[in-house]
């Protein structure tokens, strides 16, 4: 089986590759670090593949694409997330990924669940997260929400609605170009990168 790690730090991802060797997993793996990267290798992929993947890749703007893989190369998916992204977590499993880690995990955890996922099982992973940190972090995006504009927080509510660019633009009168500026203001007053990250913000509060 051959595993792809998909990993915007070439660092992490290297992290893995030793982690899966300390484990005694022996298969041949490729590390990428975009979604684009990501699809283009999945393509030249033949047989059973694993894909190890972070929550923040570049490009990677909804999780249903990370299913897509799943059920179109009957590939295996693990997700590797932030430790207090719980909602993120939930989500992605229901998405069909296999299994999620947190990248503050212990290194035996990650080889477990590597293992496991091979193995053709799932990894749970650890929903304890202290109230303080849920605490700091609902606070953090209630006040960045407050620095959004008027049309900012229509674009928001469009977007809360399940609506993409092109029909919030074609609802709101606007350029489908001055609605993706709206959505490039709002994950970055709301300090989050992407689509998905942005819908997972907005549940927690």
């Amino acid at each position: 089986m051959k595993i792809i790690i998909a990993d915007s730090s070439p660092l992490y991802a290297l992290g893995v590759e030793l982690v899966m060797g300390k484990s005694g997993i022996t298969v041949v793996s490729q590390i990428v670090e975009s979604f684009d990267g990501l699809q283009h290798a999945v393509e030249h992929v033949q047989g059973a593949m694993m894909i190890v993947v972070d929550a923040r890749l570049p490009g990677l703007v909804e999780l249903e694409a990370l299913a897509r893989f799943k059920q179109n190369n009957n590939a295996r998916l693990l997700m590797l997330t932030d430790d207090t992204d719980v909602a993120l977590m939930r989500r992605a499993r229901m998405s069909g990924v296999d299994g999620v880690v947190a990248k503050t995990a212990p290194l035996s955890e990650l080889g477990e669940a590597l293992r496991e996922i091979l193995a053709g099982g799932t990894w749970r992973f650890n929903e304890k997260v202290s109230l303080d940190q849920w605490g700091a972090q609902k606070t953090r995006l209630g006040y960045a929400l407050c620095r959004l504009s008027n049309q900012e927080n229509k674009v928001l509510n469009l977007v809360k609605c399940g609506l993409r660019n092109k029909q919030i633009a074609d609802k709101m009168s606007l350029t489908e170009h001055t609605v993706k500026t709206h959505m490039s203001s709002i994950l970055r007053k709301l300090e989050v990168e992407n689509r998905t990250q942005l819908v997972v913000a907005l549940q927690q509060i």
